[in-house]
């Protein structure tokens, strides 16, 4: 288990990383931060001098959603995109989701040369007690090798600081 301030990451397979995360706010309003691409611009990290040029999210089976950042360069750095394949409204995504590191990317990416990719499943998961809300992520990797590259990058860093974005932005919307 990998604790990063308030997130917490598991491996429970050589296949899956599990990422929770409990918000102090309604179920609801971590939905929406999670699925507006007005509100997920504000939270969502990349690296300093990074900026997001495409947020588009289509919430619905069978839609999709794109979301691209330049790195400090002003290149391509990465993309982050899939498929919805399950939707039930404030409760539960899943989507395919493939990332792809541009030459912009420096070191940040899985290859520090630029280039490479991932492919998962990633299921989101939201459930309300007391006003709180308990985010899970599970990313559903193809094979170890890709699962150990995420861990490898990080990941799990940037995510912590993109919660705590979150965290923020919510607090401000109650």
């Amino acid at each position: 288990m990998i604790q990063t301030g308030s997130l917490k990451v598991t491996t429970p397979s050589d296949l899956e990383i599990v990422m929770t995360r409990t918000l102090n706010a309604s179920r609801r309003l971590v939905w929406d931060a999670m699925t507006k691409p007005d509100l997920i611009r504000r939270w969502l990290f990349a690296p300093p001098g990074w900026e997001m040029t495409e947020c588009e999210m289509d919430v619905r089976v069978g839609g999709k959603f794109r979301w691209s950042w330049n790195g400090p360069d002003g290149r391509h750095g990465m993309a982050i995109w899939g498929v919805h394949r399950e939707v039930v409204p404030h409760s539960k995504i899943v989507h395919t989701e493939r990332m792809e590191m541009g030459p912009g990317a420096g070191a940040c990416g899985p290859d520090p040369e630029g280039g490479g990719a991932w492919e998962l499943l990633a299921t989101l998961e939201l459930t309300e007690k007391d006003g709180k809300t308990q985010l899970k992520m599970t990313l559903l990797f193809p094979n170890k090798q890709a699962r150990d590259g995420a861990l490898a990058s990080g990941m799990e860093q940037g995510v912590s600081i993109g919660y705590d974005r979150m965290e923020e932005l919510l607090a401000q919307h109650k």
